[in-house]
């Protein structure tokens, strides 16, 4: 056996974990931590609440975004809907909240209507810059570089647009 190696078991026996603990030892300090943990995590202010599930819808967004496919399931209104259900808001105040039609807010959480810049620039600042214009613009441009290579029905109805293709130059 190599120096290393007795070494090492000499520092740490079979039967002794890295710092004098033993399995015992180390499954109850382990569940004094958890214990510990989770008080902390219950006794979470109301602003530190948000704050956190503001920063997972954020990074959320960031890995849809960032993912080679589009799933279908994740869309912009999907994640708007998210941050009103987050804000603990209905739509109608939320609506309010940020000067947009109750209706169109609607049309745009069941993808009947495509947001505008005005909307990703009113949600970064809702947020207090928490979640950026530009993370709200690329959710949104991800949904629609999907629907422009999936839709059919706009192919053929477009194709009847085009006269003449590069083909028949």
């Amino acid at each position: 056996m190599n120096a290393k190696k007795k070494a090492k078991e000499k520092l740490f026996p079979d039967n002794i974990y890295p710092h004098g603990l033993s399995p015992e030892e180390k499954a109850a300090a382990d569940e004094e931590l958890v214990a510990y943990r989770m008080e902390q995590w219950n006794n979470r202010s109301k602003e530190e609440r948000l704050d956190g599930q503001l920063m997972q819808l954020k990074y959320q967004i960031k890995e849809v975004v960032s993912a080679l496919e589009y799933q279908e399931e994740l869309h912009f209104g999907y994640f708007l809907s998210a941050y009103i259900r987050i804000l603990g808001k209905k739509q109608k105040e939320f609506a309010a909240e940020i000067s947009v039609d109750e209706t169109r807010l609607s049309r745009i959480i069941h993808k009947k209507e495509f947001p505008n810049d005005e909307l990703f620039i009113r949600l970064e600042l809702h947020s207090n810059n928490t979640i950026p214009a530009f993370s709200w613009f690329m959710l949104a441009e991800k949904e629609k570089g999907y629907n422009i290579r999936t839709n059919r029905a706009l192919r053929k109805k477009e194709k009847k647009n085009v006269h003449k293709t590069i083909a028949q130059l």
